[in-house]
């Protein structure tokens, strides 16, 4: 049996081929937008709105005046994402263990999930999963907060690897990289302020109103400065863009900025020296 770990590096990589042919009626969409919001795929970047269909592997942006995207899954679970937050849309693996979900690489992202429905948040901070619960969740550097606003949820820190953490209806957990978690009865002040006010509201399934696709409006290709924080995200990811991104770093401009920050992405070096003789650092 599958580690929880292992089969979310199996969804990251899935995510970045064939999971584009599940049929139409299962991908999830964009039922509610207030404020700017970017989709990245395919090297190019688009402009999301309200019916957009995503796709596993898509990667999800919204502005920092941004107040709302609602991401839904058809018969599943919802995601609200906040201002200045981004994510990647999971696919949906069913039987073999990972249920609908996201991973959110910073900001804030709330998890509405029916009841009888499973939902799930990946980061590099902690991992969660809730079936029938609402849980909001914030990821800041190496800073994660969750909130159970109804419902049961399983939070689990990555380092250090503590277990499972059962978070129940009006709990806080607290978890910092390489720290013990800190739980919570009620929410912190503090988190409150923060939280994007959207997530105050109970907000109603929309997924059935969308009958006809909506196709992203393209911006023009994706830049370096758009890619950079997922080509220096945690390990599993960096590899997975460096395989998915390989051509781009035939353009000048972009291959630039890879060499630049290559410490911070060494994924990379095989694509960039494909005959191994990366130049040396000048002192």
């Amino acid at each position: 049996m599958l580690s929880p770990r292992l089969r979310f590096l199996l969804a990251i990589l899935l995510a970045t081929c064939a999971c584009v042919a599940v049929a139409a009626p299962r991908l999830p969409l964009v039922t509610m937008q207030d404020g700017d919001a970017t989709l990245l795929r395919d090297g190019a970047r688009f402009a999301l709105a309200e019916g957009v269909h995503l796709q596993a592997g898509d990667l999800i942006a919204t502005g920092a005046q941004s107040r709302l995207l609602r991401i839904e899954f058809p018969d599943g679970p919802g995601f609200a994402l906040g201002p200045d937050s981004r994510a990647m849309l999971l696919p949906n693996l069913g039987d073999d263990g990972m249920h609908a979900g996201v991973y959110l690489l910073s900001g804030w992202v709330k998890l509405a999930a029916p009841a009888g429905v499973a939902g799930a948040i990946r980061s590099a901070v902690a991992d969660a999963d809730t079936t029938g619960g609402t849980l909001i969740l914030s990821v800041q550097g190496g800073l994660a907060q969750a909130f159970a606003e109804s419902g049961s949820s399983r939070v689990q820190q990555r380092a250090p690897d503590l277990g499972d953490q059962s978070v129940k209806s009006g709990e806080m957990l607290t978890l910092q990289s390489a720290a013990k978690p800190v739980l919570a009865r009620g929410v912190s002040p503090a988190f409150v302020q923060a939280m994007p006010r959207s997530f105050m509201d109970t907000l109603p399934a929309r997924a059935g109103a969308f009958t006809v696709d909506v196709p992203p409006h393209r911006l023009g290709d994706m830049a370096y400065a758009d890619a950079q924080p997922w080509i220096d995200a945690e390990a599993p990811l960096r590899q997975v863009f460096a395989a998915r991104w390989r051509r781009l770093a035939a353009d000048p401009r972009f291959r630039s900025a890879l060499v630049a920050g290559l410490k911070s992405h060494p994924e990379w070096a095989p694509v960039l020296y494909p005959s191994g003789h990366a130049p040396q650092p000048v002192h």
